[in-house]
């Protein structure tokens, strides 16, 4: 009796926290907080940052992704193609130059910044961003001296392993001692 009636105590908490899980699904499916998660998403946030601030477990957002699954893919390409146009964005700036306006402050008397001169700068193209859009747009022509310099290396390479192999066949093991007889020249016999 005592069993049974643990079993069914353990099966009615079970249950109920199934029960509390399956709400808080039902919850992330309102039509309203379900159009802000997928606006999050197109934004780039994490799913962690997602359930973290929606306050429901990672299982629970896993549940809601798997019903909205194309939605979620969706959004997540979207995501995708708005951090590549910001990166892009900021790679042009790196690759073109152009001005950035330098501001001055100083802390007043009354203990706050104040703005006390501003100048525009110009700032100068950089190499390394410049070879990299000219590699990624066109790696055909722009990596043929990297491939040149990989070849040499591989010749190099194949010299030295050449060199190696010939000093090997001087190695002393390659020497028998022991049958080795050494004549004594004639002008040393007298003192022998």
């Amino acid at each position: 009796m005592f069993k049974n009636l643990c079993k069914v105590t353990f099966f009615h908490q079970k249950r109920k926290g199934k029960g509390q899980y399956f709400s808080m699904v039902k919850k992330l499916n309102k039509a309203t907080l379900n159009t802000k998660i997928i606006k999050k998403i197109q934004d780039g946030l994490s799913d962690y940052q997602i359930y973290k601030a929606l306050k429901v477990a990672p299982s629970t957002f896993n549940i809601w992704k798997k019903e909205h699954e194309q939605e979620y893919d969706d959004a997540k390409e979207v995501a995708s193609l708005n951090a590549l146009d910001l990166v892009e964005q900021h790679l042009n700036k790196k690759i073109f130059g152009g001005w950035r306006l330098k501001q001055r402050y100083e802390i007043g008397d009354d203990g706050r910044e104040k703005l006390v001169s501003y100048e525009r700068q110009q700032v100068d193209p950089e190499l390394n961003a410049i070879m990299f859009y000219l590699k990624a747009n066109n790696p055909n022509k722009w990596n043929a001296l990297e491939i040149a310099k990989l070849k040499q290396d591989e010749n190099s390479n194949d010299s030295i392993r050449q060199l190696v192999q010939d000093l090997s066949k001087y190695d002393i093991k390659n020497y028998d001692n022991d049958n080795q007889v050494y004549e004594i020249p004639s002008e040393f016999d007298d003192e022998v």
